[in-house]
């Protein structure tokens, strides 16, 4: 099975030995590594370049998710960084959000620029992929996975202010810059697309002072348990269950 695996941190423990592809799309050229893992085909890109250092707002989302769609991928598994805006959700928590909030504010969202085509978004994670996460959650560390959560993507590049947490946290859990318009695009694209959020840190307010760095240390020590995880969910693959994603 081709699995699609997205990431804006590096998980070279998952990629080591891998072979370099660069897939044309209608929107410029993606980087994918490409590697047989737990007897899958695993495509990964991460969504901030070759160099790792395209902003959110930047991102050429649209290349990245026709990519893997050119390499004929069904399922995409799309790890984040996140804050947590609820004080039961804790730094080194991980979560498998089931809905989102957009409050971006200049990026492309869509491939149908000039068609009226309305995709269906009410559940716009897909059911099957985030059950087998969420199993494989419960296997790795079960006392640090929420199964449900509300993402807010905000615009970035710059962090969110306390005003802005205390009126998000009212209808979302976790704020990262990422998720939109990537899990449009997957859904445009008839893809299956589940998320799993890593919390790096509290979000404004909720902790006195945050350092970027800091988001990048969490990451760095739940390394073992993310790529622990991931590959849990990639051997399980054959076992998700169908789902009406891939119908419009």
């Amino acid at each position: 099975m081709k699995i699609g695996l997205i990431c804006g941190q590096e998980i070279n423990e998952l990629i080591n030995d891998s072979e370099e592809i660069i897939v044309e799309t209608n929107y410029g050229n993606t980087l994918i590594n490409f590697k047989k893992l737990e007897n899958n085909d695993v495509f990964f890109i991460n969504r901030h370049g070759e160099n790792k250092k395209i902003p959110p707002h930047n991102i050429n989302y649209r290349a990245n998710i026709q990519a893997l769609k050119s390499c004929n991928i069904e399922n995409i598994i799309s790890i984040f960084t996140v804050g947590s805006m609820k004080k039961t959700i804790l730094t080194g928590d991980f979560v498998i959000p089931n809905d989102f909030i957009d409050f971006t504010k200049s990026r492309c969202l869509t491939y149908f620029e000039n068609d009226r085509v309305h995709i269906d978004m009410n559940n716009p994670f897909c059911p099957s992929l985030r059950k087998l996460l969420i199993e494989s959650c419960k296997i790795v560390d079960d006392k640090k996975i929420h199964n449900r959560g509300v993402y807010l993507t905000t615009e970035g590049p710059r962090l969110e202010t306390s005003s802005e947490i205390n009126l998000f946290s009212n209808y979302a859990d976790i704020v990262g810059m990422t998720l939109v318009p990537e899990i449009i695009l997957a859904r445009e694209q008839n893809m299956c697309y589940a998320a799993l959020c890593v919390v790096s840190n509290m979000a404004a307010g909720l902790q006195n002072e945050l350092k970027t760095d800091e988001i990048s240390k969490t990451f760095i020590d739940k390394k073992p348990v993310i790529i622990n995880l991931i590959k849990k969910s990639i051997k399980n693959m054959e076992n998700k269950k169908k789902c009406k994603c891939n119908k419009k």
